[in-house]
């Protein structure tokens, strides 16, 4: 049984007043009776406990501030998380309008919706069980780790310059590609729909060659003996 809490965690008591099972943490003996500090600050601090009208509304309103990435975070006071999480989203919307490749914002903006949303009700949750929370970046974060980038410049070079070669194609394709002959026009769309399945293959095609390849001090074809513990 797990406590009520903490679900991760293992109970250890069943608090006198919810009936909750409840964890080390959670549990506080009174006369030894064991209660949780879920019902110890209710007692303790009952005018801190809005009425039912006001947490409905205050809850209404939390509510729609996590429909905007980044919103639900800001109300919570971590603004440092909320405001990257704007960047990102509307950072993405704007680049790919200004180099008119739309077609990339649902891999980011839907991702990224998902996690502002589930992550603010959870953190919400932590907050009103009494946790701490730390207003942590993601830049800075194990969460998101970058510094493979610093050695993959060619995948990052292939990817900036895949994105403006899109760009640049669908830009002529909006204002030129219409004036031109049909025979033009067919060569011109069986180009720009190959170059993605094209880059998958030569990907696919890079990562089974380097999964081939012998290790650093070893030969093709030749097994590292061991030595033998033997002495002679």
């Amino acid at each position: 049984m797990n406590c009520h809490y903490h679900p991760t965690r293992e109970a250890e008591a069943i608090c006198i007043r919810c009936k909750n099972p409840i964890c080390q943490e959670c549990s506080i003996k009174v006369d030894d009776k064991t209660v949780c500090r879920h019902c110890l600050r209710e007692n303790l601090f009952p005018e801190d406990d809005p009425g039912p009208g006001t947490n409905f509304w205050e809850r209404l309103m939390f509510f729609c501030f996590s429909l905007i990435p980044g919103a639900a975070h800001m109300h919570m006071g971590l603004f440092r998380r909320g405001l990257e999480l704007m960047i990102i989203v509307f950072g993405v919307i704007f680049l790919a309008g200004a180099i008119n490749v739309t077609a990339v914002i649902p891999l980011v903006i839907v991702p990224t919706w998902f996690f502002s949303f589930f992550e603010s009700h959870h953190l919400r949750r932590q907050r009103e069980l009494g946790e701490t929370l730390e207003d942590r970046g993601f830049f800075d974060s194990q969460l998101f780790d970058f510094s493979f980038l610093r050695s993959k410049n060619r995948l990052v070079g292939g990817t900036l310059l895949v994105l403006g070669l899109l760009g640049f194609m669908s830009v002529f394709e909006t204002n030129l590609i219409y004036r031109l002959s049909p025979e033009f026009q067919r060569y011109y769309f069986l180009v720009r729909n190959s170059i993605i399945p094209l880059g998958l293959v030569l990907g696919g095609i890079y990562l089974l060659r380097k999964g081939h390849r012998p290790l650093p001090g070893t030969r093709a074809g030749h097994k590292e003996e061991i030595p033998s513990s033997d002495a002679g």
